[in-house]
């Protein structure tokens, strides 16, 4: 949570807390940066026997005579009627509209946890270049990064495969904070492909259509846990390559200097062309995955 009160988490707590009368606590997959997109966020709550029993009998379907599952459908339906934050003023006072819908609900094991039962997570994140401010749509000027520069797509690729599906120690690709305790070496998964709009003009959304000049890249990134801004600087760092600001050599020396590092030692020095953060808009969690179908 934070302290403007208006996170997912404080918005579900309070949705909740008037649905069950009492003070609700939810256990988070995680968290994000501000203004980061969540499509595959898991939340968990415990609840009574009581508070089952309850729920159950507001489901239509609590005939199938799985309590459990009458009250997860039940719970679905409630949620699915709240724009979570629909009305409720933002830090600067202004109202914010239905950011937060409620997709599935669903009963889990007694010692499942959205954070620490997870087996690995799969973020993507959208560059959009090729348009001016004035002509870019809508949906992209808001969940992707706008690069006015051209990018040379077979360079990003290039990038991504000097990463992709090795070991590598990201301490120079994020910002370790105090207290931080796990291993920076991680092995991740890295794509970077180019979404077409081929469609004709009226068979394209609204909010895509005048895009046909845009042209649109997609970095998926998977792995098990993620440090700080770590996804953020991989992608500031390939749109870095692809508009030729910093090159393929000068990363793979910084990858093998790094990985070379014993654990602790940060006194290398970086190549300020390969550090820069990726705007957060542009970034969404898509995929967390469990050992339970969720």
């Amino acid at each position: 949570s934070q302290t403007y009160g208006n996170t997912i988490q404080d918005q579900l707590e309070h949705r909740l807390h008037n649905l069950l009368k009492r003070r609700v606590g939810v256990v988070a997959w995680g968290r994000t940066d501000a203004g980061v997109h969540a499509k595959g966020a898991v939340v968990t709550i415990d609840l009574s026997e009581d508070e089952l029993n309850r729920l159950s009998k507001g489901s239509k379907n609590e005939s199938t005579g799985c309590k459990n599952e009458a009250a997860a459908q039940f719970l679905l339906q409630v949620l699915k009627q709240f724009a979570c934050n629909t009305g409720v003023p933002d830090r600067e006072g202004k109202a914010r509209f239905g950011s937060i819908a409620a997709l599935r609900v669903t009963p889990v094991p007694l010692d499942f946890d959205a954070r620490y039962s997870a087996l690995w997570k799969r973020y993507v994140y959208y560059i959009s270049s090729g348009a001016s401010d004035e002509n870019l749509p809508f949906a992209l000027m808001n969940y992707s990064w706008r690069v006015k520069y051209n990018l040379d797509l077979f360079a990003m690729r290039e990038a991504a495969k000097l990463l992709n599906g090795k070991e590598h120690n990201y301490q120079w690709l994020s910002i370790i904070q105090e207290g931080e305790l796990r291993d920076p070496r991680r092995t991740v998964r890295l794509n970077v492909d180019e979404v077409t709009l081929t469609a004709s003009q009226s068979e394209l959304p609204y909010f895509l259509q005048h895009s046909y000049h845009i042209r649109l890249y997609k970095v998926t990134v998977t792995c098990d846990f993620f440090l700080y801004k770590m996804i953020r600087r991989i992608v500031g760092m390939l749109v870095s390559i692809g508009r030729g600001y910093a090159t393929l050599d000068s990363l793979a020396t910084c990858i093998e200097t790094h990985d070379n590092l014993q654990s602790g030692n940060t006194s290398v020095n970086i190549p300020k062309e390969l550090v820069e953060t990726a705007p957060a808009h542009g970034l969404c969690l898509d995929h967390i995955e469990y050992n339970i179908p969720i």
